[in-house]
């Protein structure tokens, strides 16, 4: 069964400043949401400067 408590995560700006699509933006927020910051986090989509 799927864990329904999601969190949405305000990413930075230089999250799509860097990255030129999405699929960069992904990417450069996977390098935002480390297991430092946000420990048992995992990106499930971005929503624009959302992270769930």
């Amino acid at each position: 069964m799927l864990d329904k408590n999601q969190s949405k995560v305000v990413l930075p700006s230089w999250v799509w400043k860097e990255g030129r699509n999405e699929k960069e933006a992904k990417e450069k927020a996977i390098e935002y949401i480390t297991p430092n910051r946000y420990p048992g986090y995992k990106i499930i989509e971005i929503r624009g400067d959302i992270s769930l």
